[in-house]
């Protein structure tokens, strides 16, 4: 069973060799759990960086109409927000492909069903959605 696969992790392209490795549900389970950590971490730098920025164009005053002081936050937000919705894309990704491994004992679980059939697409496009609403009403109200 050797099969290669080529994986986005962390926006670095990498292949990977399958060599039959099996793993148990405890093994993929701490894996998961520490993928949904990454995924929370990102939550609080994303937060204050777009506090901040709703404070500066709150309280800027004439410093906003400087076009150096406005790339600057444009560049931060836009910047900040792509690299915040790939991150937690990637840990998104991570955490189903982690479902799909489990035993078919877990599977069938009630919680096994619930994170089997839990539309992760549908959340990958809304957190797209929601941070580009976000970016974009910044953008408005910069420029």
């Amino acid at each position: 069973m050797n099969q290669t696969h080529t994986v986005l992790s962390h926006l670095i392209f990498e292949q990977i060799q399958s060599k039959g490795i099996t793993l148990n549900d405890e093994q993929i389970m701490r894996m998961m759990e520490i993928r949904a950590s990454d995924a929370r971490s990102i939550i609080l730098p994303f937060t204050l960086s777009h506090a901040a920025i709703l404070i500066i164009l709150g309280f800027g005053g004439d410093g906003l109409d400087n076009s150096g002081v406005q790339l600057a936050i444009a560049a931060m937000a836009v910047l900040g927000s792509l690299w915040c919705v790939a991150w937690l894309d990637d840990s998104i990704q991570d955490l189903v492909a982690g479902g799909k491994d489990l035993s078919d004992d877990f599977k069938n679980s009630y919680m096994g069903q619930r994170l089997v059939n839990a539309p992760m697409g549908a959340v990958r496009a809304l957190n797209v959605t929601i941070v580009g609403l976000i970016v974009a009403a910044e953008m408005i109200a910069l420029y």
